[in-house]
């Protein structure tokens, strides 16, 4: 064989291995998808964050619930393992249309600035947790909380 085409062989060999290499270095994670639900009720917005239990070697992985449903990516790098789910809900509200200052003034006056102003507070978030074994990818996950069952 001549010089060229060890070459030629060594060059290809070499690109093919590296090739190979890069192909698996994609994603190795576990993907998760599903529906989330409080009380039979699809939750609209919220995020929901799978915490890994001692001795799992996974980081924690986020994703936002929207309408319902959430994904979160195999680029997440989720692993096999025990995990603590904690679901965070906040209820839409219409941004504030005035701001509401207190100044110097009678009893009522004060009173009603205050009254608005709380009605017009963001809504407080609402959390569940649960626990959940991942041993695998999954595209139907149902979660389902229920408001009687909180703490």
């Amino acid at each position: 064989m001549s010089t060229n085409a060890k070459s030629f062989v060594l060059s290809f060999g070499l690109a093919v291995a590296f090739l190979s290499t890069m192909v698996g270095c994609g994603p190795s994670g576990i993907s998760l998808s599903g529906t989330a639900a409080v009380d039979g009720v699809p939750i609209s917005k919220g995020k929901i964050s799978l915490v890994p239990k001692p001795n799992v070697d996974s980081p924690t992985a986020m994703a936002p619930i929207l309408d319902g449903e959430f994904t979160i990516p195999a680029d997440a790098q989720l692993r096999e393992g025990e995990f603590e789910v904690r679901v965070s809900i906040t209820a839409d509200r219409a941004p504030r249309q005035e701001l509401t200052f207190l100044g110097g003034g009678d009893k009522k006056s004060v009173g009603k600035a205050l009254s608005k102003a709380l009605k017009d507070a963001p809504p407080a978030e609402e959390n569940f947790t649960s626990e959940l074994d991942v041993t695998g990818s999954l595209d139907d996950l149902a979660l389902n909380f229920s408001r009687s069952d909180k703490s």
